[in-house]
C-alpha cells in the first residue's frame, strides 16, 4: 500500500531543493529510468508508484511546472511554511491541494506556474487569504499570460475607446480584474477605467516579484 502524500508534503521536505534543481533541468523526452530517480521525492514518489505519473510528455511537463512553482517559495523560512500548514484544517488543506494540482496540470505555459508560485508565497506569509489565493490562481488558469503584462497600464486608469486596442480591457473584464459599468453593464466611449481590488492584488504580486521585467 502506498502512503499517498499531498503536494504540501513536498513543500516542507528536505528534498524540496533537490527536486527543484532536477525538475528545472528535466527534458521533456526522457526515459522511464530518469523518472524513477524521483521515486524518493515526497508526493511525486507517491504519484509514480501509483502509476499516475510516467514518462509521457504531460507527466514530465507537470514535474517541470511543479519545480518552477516551488522555485518561487524555496527561500521562505521553514518555520513560516510549517506555521501556514499547521493552521490548515484537513478539509481546507485537501481543497487547496486539489485546486492547486488541478491548475498546475492545466497550465499550458510554464510562466503560469511561476505566477502561481508567487501567489502561493503571498498566502504563506498571510498577505492574502485562502479564498483570494484560489481566486487569483483561477484567474491565472484562465488568462493568456501575455495579456497580464499590460496590467500596469490600468493601475491609474485608462481611457476606454471601445476599439481593437481595448481587447485587453475586455479580457480583463472577463477575468474579473476590471469591473463593468454598474449602471449600464458596459463601458461607454471615453470612460476612465482601472483595475479593481483583485486586479490590483495580482498586479502588486507580480510587480513586487519583478515579474514584469522578466516576462
Amino acid at each position: 500500500i502506498v502512503n499517498m502524500e499531498d503536494i504540501f508534503d513536498l513543500f516542507v521536505s528536505k528534498k524540496e531543493h533537490k527536486f527543484v534543481k532536477d525538475g528545472l533541468a528535466l527534458e521533456l523526452d526522457v526515459s522511464a529510468d530518469v523518472i524513477e530517480t524521483f521515486c524518493d521525492i515526497p508526493y511525486i514518489g507517491s504519484l509514480i508508484k501509483l502509476g499516475r505519473i510516467g514518462s509521457k510528455f504531460q507527466d514530465l511537463h507537470f514535474i517541470r511546472k511543479l519545480a518552477k512553482f516551488l522555485e518561487k517559495e524555496k527561500d521562505i523560512p521553514e518555520k513560516e511554511k510549517e506555521k501556514f500548514l499547521d493552521g490548515l484544517i484537513p478539509k481546507r488543506r485537501k481543497k487547496l491541494y486539489e485546486y492547486l494540482t488541478h491548475y498546475l496540470l492545466r497550465a499550458e505555459d510554464d510562466a503560469k506556474a511561476d505566477i502561481m508560485g508567487y501567489i502561493y508565497k503571498e498566502r504563506v506569509y498571510g498577505r492574502i487569504d485562502d479564498e483570494m489565493f484560489l481566486w487569483l490562481c483561477s484567474i491565472v488558469d484562465r488568462a493568456f499570460v501575455f495579456d497580464l503584462k499590460f496590467l500596469p497600464d490600468y493601475v491609474e486608469g485608462h481611457k476606454y475607446t471601445n476599439d481593437e486596442n481595448d481587447l485587453i480591457v475586455n479580457q480583463f473584464i472577463n477575468l474579473g480584474l476590471i469591473d463593468n459599468d454598474i449602471d449600464t453593464g458596459a463601458w461607454s466611449y471615453g470612460a476612465i477605467i482601472g483595475l479593481n481590488d483583485i486586479g490590483l492584488n495580482i498586479h502588486r504580486i507580480l510587480e513586487s516579484n519583478g515579474w514584469y521585467k522578466d516576462a
